[in-house]
């Protein structure tokens, strides 16, 4: 069975609730992001592109396996939570009050999230 990051929807927010091994090293078991800053929703076939370069205090990673935690940069923070086999999904927000500038996470099927969360995005009763 592979790690990866459960997506949700609960209220207004995008929750994303972390495996627990990676829940260890993030020190948090979910990430929520209010619906209202997403902005562009994407598939990266290639994990590493979608990294920027300044791990922040809460990331934690295993060369080769998996990152996880927050990267600090110009324009702001990412959360990231990869393991480092196949795509991952790209959540890009706008606006400065979100409290990150994109999420990047493996899932289970993120060509199939990537089709869905915009649907939910436009009418969050649908979760």
């Amino acid at each position: 069975m592979s790690i990866v990051t459960r997506l949700h929807i609960d209220g207004g927010d995008l929750v994303a609730r972390l495996p627990w091994r990676w829940a260890l090293a993030a020190r948090r078991r979910t990430v929520r992001l209010p619906l209202k800053f997403v902005d562009e929703v994407r598939v990266e076939p290639h994990w590493w592109r979608a990294l920027r370069p300044r791990p922040g205090r809460r990331y934690r990673y295993r060369p080769g396996r998996w990152c996880v935690g927050e990267i600090e940069h110009a324009r702001g923070r990412d959360f990231v939570a990869v393991h480092t086999r196949g795509p991952v999904l790209v959540v890009s927000t706008f606006g400065r009050d979100a409290p990150y500038t994109r999420l990047v996470l493996s899932t289970a099927a993120p060509e199939a999230e990537a089709i869905r969360l915009p649907r939910l995005t436009a009418d969050p009763s649908k979760s």
